[in-house]
């Protein structure tokens, strides 16, 4: 059940909170501007501080911190009515297409999510300065959630597309496109990338999100090649920049953006640019509409999924993954509803996604097609990666109605390269001449 409606914006100015409005993130909302409270039914506990950090042993990886919890019930084709008000449309077309396999195993809800204390400092301080005017951000400084405390559908996902991902990364991990068989290849990849706009790197850049590139490992034919991107934090203002490096010719060339519904050949076509990390760049080619916050059964604390016991051949299936791999909890969420403008084009006619409360990231996403039809089906699996206090994503899983096709993302299971964070950047290794050396051959 929604428990607010139909707040539309016509996109004016909008300026931060005030002082006493920055005060609630020590009360009645959490550090991030969730409810700190849990459900009256007692379904949803409390957020009493999240997940502590504790160390990992990088050959065995994230340990599940919540070993003896044990599903409560499991959501089938046979019982899917009873729970239709917590699950999405794309949920209920999946129990519809694959009736026999497809199954939802509910645990307790452990809202396990928590960051640094710097992070949080810097989200209290630049609260009442942070504003958008239009499909513009202003004066969000280094804030990871510049908009705690917001009914703004637009600057809730920039609260996702800015979320703290421990100021820089690199990490190894494959996607995979895998067919109505359940057949499917290897896309491996090294990761790095570092936030300019939350000080990870040596030298600032103005309007920069983020400096990445991306060294591709495997298959053979596309071994070697990379992807260097500028990210901006105004899209709309300032394009983003992306050079690739092609290993046949050495040569390094610029390419148009990868943005909006551009398509990595790569996934098969089962992903657009701007689903990458559920949802990245600028968001002008839609109205934005926030349909309120609802109770639904998420993936979260999704450690067995990431154990290295698995290789990727046990959890990649015929239609979907195995779903006795998944854990699915009870949380709250906003419901943001996208609708392409009239003078605008997108493989995407309206997207709904839905955003849990505690992280602000976008956990699930409807696509529809030009005929107003259910199209594609995001469910993406997150987790608390404890030792650096960092929520992200397990695996992001684009599900195709279509084609019968699914691609899956952000696998580490056979990996032995551990994530390296919080790291400094240097410019250096974010430079389109720079490609060259930095690929394998």
């Amino acid at each position: 059940m929604l428990l607010a409606l139909g707040l539309c914006w016509t996109l004016p100015s909008l300026a931060g909170v005030s002082a006493k409005e920055v005060r609630r993130l020590d009360g009645d909302l959490t550090p991030v501007g969730a409810e700190r409270a849990g459900n009256q039914a007692g379904t949803i506990p409390p957020w009493t501080g999240g997940l502590p950090q504790q160390a990992i042993d990088p050959l065995l990886g994230y340990l599940d911190p919540y070993p003896d919890d044990t599903v409560q019930f499991v959501i089938t084709a046979a019982n899917v009515e009873q729970y239709a008000d917590q699950l999405p449309v794309g949920q209920l077309q999946m129990f519809k297409r694959y009736p026999d396999t497809y199954r939802l195993n509910i645990y307790p809800t452990r809202r396990s999510a928590n960051w640094p204390q710097h992070v949080l400092d810097e989200v209290k301080a630049q609260a009442p300065l942070a504003s958008s005017e239009g499909y513009n951000l202003l004066n969000i400084g280094k804030s990871a959630v510049p908009f705690p405390i917001t009914e703004d559908p637009l600057q809730m996902m920039w609260n996702h597309s800015l979320r703290w991902r421990g100021g820089s990364v690199k990490r190894v991990y494959s996607w995979f496109p895998v067919d109505a068989r359940g057949r499917y290849f290897t896309v491996r990849v090294l990761d790095v990338i570092a936030f300019d706009q939350q000080g990870y790197m040596k030298e600032s850049r103005p309007n920069r999100l983020a400096n990445f590139y991306a060294l591709y490992l495997a298959p053979a034919n596309i071994e070697g090649q990379m992807t260097l991107i500028w990210e901006p934090i105004n899209e709309t203002i300032e394009s983003r920049q992306t050079w690739k490096y092609y290993t046949v010719s050495r040569r390094v060339a610029r390419v148009p953006s990868l943005a909006y519904d551009d398509l990595d050949p790569r996934t098969q076509g089962l992903r657009t640019s701007d689903q990458y990390d559920g949802w990245n760049g600028a968001p002008d080619l839609y109205d934005w509409k926030l349909l309120g916050k609802r109770e639904m059964y998420i993936g979260y604390n999704s450690y067995k999924l990431s154990s290295k016991k698995l290789k990727y051949k046990d959890i990649l299936q015929p239609g979907h993954i195995d779903p006795d791999l998944l854990r699915y909890e009870l949380h709250r969420v906003w419901v943001v509803e996208a609708t392409l403008r009239p003078d605008k084009r997108h493989r995407y006619k309206r997207r709904t996604f839905y955003l849990d409360e505690d992280t602000w990231q976008v956990v699930m996403e409807e696509d529809y097609d030009s005929k107003d039809q259910l199209w594609r089906f995001g469910d993406h699996h997150t987790m608390q990666f404890y030792d650096v206090l960092v929520p992200w994503y397990r695996a992001t899983v684009h599900y195709d109605f279509k084609s019968g096709a699914y691609l899956v993302s952000d696998l580490e299971n056979e990996t032995d390269f551990p994530r390296q964070w919080g790291w400094t950047g240097d410019l250096n290794d974010f430079l389109p001449v720079n490609l060259r050396r930095l690929g394998t051959r």
